[in-house]
C-alpha cells in the first residue's frame, strides 16, 4: 500500500519586519522590583539596578524594565554568546556593532549557577568600563533548550545542566530583560539580518563546527518551532548504522560531518599525524594540511565534504531556501571543502529547489552568535508592553 506524506509549517502573524518568531523568546523574570539605576558617574549603579515590574506574558515571570539610557546616550543591549568551552559577551548598538567585549571560560564542571554568577558580573564590570548601562541582555545557549524560559534540556556540551532556567536565574542577577535562543537561531538571525543573508526571503544557516547547527529566517523572522528545537538540522539520520551521537541517536549528521568526525576520518585513512605516533588528527590538522598541498590529505577532506554535501541536500530538500549560509569553525576552510560538498548537494537535492539557492561561507565570523544574542535582546525590548 502506498500513499503521500505531507509536511506543513505555519508560521503565525505575517509581520515580516525582521522580529523573532512567536515563541522564541520572552521577557525575563526580574528577581526583585525596585527603581532603575541612578545617573551616577559610573555606567551601572551601586549593587544591581532593579526595574519596576511588568506582568508577563503567558504567566511567565515578572519582566524588568530596563534602566533609562542618560541624556544624549545611545542604547545597548548585552550580547552573550555561551558555549561549552568559553563565553563571548559584548555591549552592541542597533546597528549589531560590538562596542566593548571580553571572554571568559564557561568551566561547566562548576555548573550553571556559578556560570551565570561569572557572567553577571562581567557584564556589570562590561557596562563600567564602558560607560554604557544595557537595556536588556540575549543570550544564545547550547541546545536542546525549551522556550521561552531559556531552560536546558539535555544539552550534550553542558552536562549537569539540564533543567537549568538560564532566563530567570541571569534576569534575577541582572535586573534587565532577557531573552534566550538556540546559539545556532542567533548566529542565524544576525547572518540574516546583517551578514551573508540580507535580502533572503527564505534563508538557512548551517554551522559547523564540534556539531552541527542550523537556523531558519523567513521574510526576516526566525523561526524556532514550538519550544525553540524546530531546525535541529545536525540531528537528522543520515546513516541509520553510522556512530553514535550525543543526542542518544545513532548516524546524526552531526556525528558524521561535524569537526571531530573529520579527525576521525582522516586517523582511519591516513594513520596518525606525522610526528605524533598514535596520536589522532583533529579536524583543523587535516584542513591546513589539505589547503598546503598534501594530497592525501586533500583527498580526505574531499570525502569528508561530500558528506557535507548530503546534509545541505536534505536542507535545500526540506526548506526551499534563496540562500543557505555555511560558517562554523570548519568553514574557515570554505573555499577548500565548497567544490566537493557543492557537488554533492547538487547531485542529491531536488532540481526545482537547486535552481532557487545560492551557497554561500558566512560573513560575521566569530562574532555571529554575540551579534545574534543582542539582536534578540533588541528584539525583546521593540515588543510591545503586555496589557495589564
Amino acid at each position: 500500500m502506498t500513499g503521500t506524506f505531507h509536511i506543513y509549517i505555519y508560521r503565525s502573524g505575517s509581520d515580516a519586519r525582521g522580529g523573532a518568531a512567536s515563541g522564541a523568546h520572552a521577557r525575563g523574570g526580574a528577581g526583585a522590583a525596585g527603581t532603575a539605576g541612578n545617573d551616577r558617574g559610573g555606567a551601572w549603579p551601586a549593587g544591581v539596578p532593579r526595574g519596576a515590574a511588568r506582568p508577563a506574558q503567558d504567566g511567565a515571570a515578572p519582566a524588568a524594565s530596563p534602566p533609562p539610557a542618560r541624556p544624549g546616550e545611545e542604547p545597548v543591549v548585552a550580547g552573550i554568546d555561551l558555549g561549552g568551552t568559553k563565553i563571548a559577551l559584548g555591549l552592541v548598538d542597533r546597528q549589531g556593532q560590538v562596542l566593548a567585549g571580553r571572554t571568559l571560560p564557561t568551566d561547566a564542571p562548576s555548573g550553571p549557577a556559578a556560570a551565570m554568577d561569572r557572567i553577571a558580573a562581567a557584564v556589570r564590570d562590561l557596562a563600567e568600563e564602558a560607560g554604557r548601562r544595557p537595556q536588556a541582555v540575549g543570550v544564545g545557549a547550547p541546545g536542546p533548550l525549551v522556550l521561552p524560559e531559556g531552560r536546558f534540556a539535555g544539552t550534550p556540551n553542558l552536562p549537569g545542566w539540564n533543567g537549568f532556567a538560564l532566563r530567570d536565574q541571569l534576569a534575577a542577577r541582572l535586573g534587565l530583560p532577557v531573552a534566550v535562543n538556540n546559539d545556532a537561531n542567533a548566529a542565524a538571525l544576525a547572518e540574516a539580518r546583517l551578514g551573508a543573508g540580507r535580502g533572503a526571503e527564505v534563508m538557512v544557516y548551517v554551522t559547523v563546527g564540534t556539531g552541527i547547527g542550523g537556523g531558519l529566517v523567513i521574510g526576516g523572522r526566525l523561526f524556532s518551532g514550538v519550544n525553540g528545537n524546530g531546525v535541529e538540522i545536525g540531528h537528522t539520520t543520515v546513516d541509520p548504522d553510522g556512530p553514535s551521537c550525543g543526542c542518544g541517536n545513532r548516524g546524526c549528521w552531526e556525528a558524521v560531518a561535524a569537526g571531530p568526525a573529520l579527525g576521525r576520518l582522516a586517523t582511519e585513512r591516513l594513520g596518525p599525524p606525522p610526528g605524533r605516533p598514535g596520536g589522532r588528527w583533529t579536524a583543523r590538522e587535516l584542513l591546513d594540511a589539505a589547503a598546503a598541498g598534501d594530497e592525501r590529505a586533500r583527498a580526505v577532506a574531499e570525502e569528508y565534504a561530500r558528506l557535507l554535501g548530503i546534509g545541505l541536500a536534505s536542507a535545500v530538500n526540506l526548506f526551499n531556501p534563496d540562500r543557505l549560509v555555511l560558517g562554523g569553525g570548519v568553514m574557515a576552510r570554505y573555499p577548500l571543502l565548497a567544490p566537493a560538498m557543492e557537488a554533492e548537494m547538487r547531485r542529491r537535492a531536488l532540481p526545482a529547489n537547486l535552481a532557487a539557492v545560492t551557497l554561500v561561507p558566512a560573513a560575521l565570523g566569530k562574532d555571529a552568535g554575540l551579534v545574534g544574542a543582542a539582536l534578540l535582546a533588541w528584539d525583546l525590548l521593540d515588543e510591545p508592553a503586555p496589557r495589564r
